[in-house]
């Protein structure tokens, strides 16, 4: 059971976690804590929350940057730029708008709390292994869970950056902008560090390595202004984040609109861009 959690599973255990399956197979999340507040109220402060058991994938690979241009409809990022990006199917359909990261020149983040971001990671696992006429213009890209690696850590609410400057010490080190990406010690701990491009409270994304997590998630406890909250609390939290279109989706989904919130580009090029509605 600790193995599927992930490296913090011992510590939720502690803190009265009721666990549910995530949206990806073999996947477990917290729910919740025993005692948890409604979110509102804890935004006042800061919440934090271990996104282990959602989607939560590494795109990498010599043909990344093709493949994330092709699955993901936003900008183009550059290295070190996070933005929230639509996933299109050929219909035009909106799979889903997952938080994009670009940690690399051949490595991208992908994250999404919320179930729909499973059917995104399917879809891009699918777009990796297309063949035009014999060739695989993606060959080489690789999909794979990064939670083993990086832990993802959701920090957000009023006290947020406060909380999270206590641990930013080294010299030439300084929090992030909105949808930027920085590689930070916190405290001793080498982390990456994405500042949510969020329409609410501010928010941070936590990229800790596994060997790391434990002792990075006492100490934030340690605050008394932090609580811990469940993956059903990060949904409503991102959901507030990340610009959607009002009402169910739509095929195909409305250009304009996608665009006015920044989930399309102008330029094209990317799967679904032809199928767009007006």
């Amino acid at each position: 059971m600790s193995a599927r959690m992930g490296a913090l599973y011992e510590e939720h255990v502690i803190l009265g976690a009721s666990f549910e399956e995530g949206p990806l197979a073999g996947a477990l999340a917290v729910s919740s804590y025993a005692g948890e507040k409604d979110l509102g109220p804890s935004l006042g402060g800061a919440v934090v929350s271990d996104l282990t058991g959602t989607t939560y994938q590494l795109l990498s690979g010599p043909s990344a940057p093709e493949l994330a241009e092709a699955a993901l409809a936003g900008r183009r990022l550059a290295v070190g730029e996070a933005a929230f990006e639509a996933v299109l199917t050929g219909e035009g359909r909106l799979v889903a708008a997952p938080l994009a990261l670009r940690t690399g020149d051949h490595e991208y983040v992908l994250c999404d709390p919320e179930p729909e971001g499973a059917a995104a990671v399917a879809w891009v696992g699918f777009l990796s292994g297309v063949e035009r006429d014999g060739y695989a213009p993606y060959e080489g890209s690789a999909l794979e869970d990064a939670s083993r690696m990086l832990v993802p850590i959701l920090l957000a609410g009023e006290r947020s950056r406060a909380v999270l400057s206590d641990y930013v010490r080294t010299a030439g080190e300084s929090l992030p902008g909105p949808g930027r990406v920085a590689s930070l010690h916190l405290d001793a701990i080498p982390a990456l560090v994405a500042r949510v491009p969020a329409r609410g409270p501010e928010a941070w994304l936590l990229l800790v390595p596994a060997r790391s997590a434990r002792v990075l998630w006492r100490s934030l406890l340690s605050f008394t202004e932090v609580e811990p909250v469940g993956t059903r609390a990060a949904r409503e939290l991102w959901a507030r984040a990340r610009p959607l279109p009002a009402g169910p989706p739509r095929v195909p989904a409305p250009r304009a609109e996608l665009a006015r919130l920044g989930l399309v580009r102008a330029d094209g090029g990317f799967v679904g861009e032809r199928a767009l509605g007006d």
